[in-house]
């Protein structure tokens, strides 16, 4: 099994094994990042890597994932962004329950 040098940005330079690192790679952009467990303060560690570097560490036996960008950021954007002012709005509509029924009733409706 390889030893796997990282940096944990709190405890410095760890040594890891393969089993200790993972690797995750977008398909949609070749992006990768690989992540461990910090084995002195337990913190996830995750950093981005080059493809390079995701290589290696496959190479190495380091298992990794695929995974891919959500459907969502294809999709159009008609108006204004929300606003903060937008999202207290709607915090204090879902502690209401009276205004949320209606809400909601009016939601259906329409």
């Amino acid at each position: 099994m390889a030893t796997i040098r990282a940096s944990c940005p709190d405890c410095g330079d760890v040594e890891l094994t393969t089993k200790d690192v993972q690797v995750r790679i977008c398909d949609d952009n070749n992006v990768g990042t690989y992540s461990f467990r910090c084995p002195h303060c337990r913190m996830t560690v995750v950093k981005p890597a080059e493809s390079r570097t995701i290589d290696l560490l496959v190479a190495s036996g380091v298992s990794f994932t695929t995974w891919r960008l959500p459907d969502e950021l294809n999709e159009p954007h008609v108006g204004e962004p929300i606003s903060h002012d937008d999202l207290l709005d709607f915090h204090h509509l879902l502690n209401d329950d009276t205004r949320l029924t209606e809400a909601l009733a009016d939601f259906t409706a329409g």
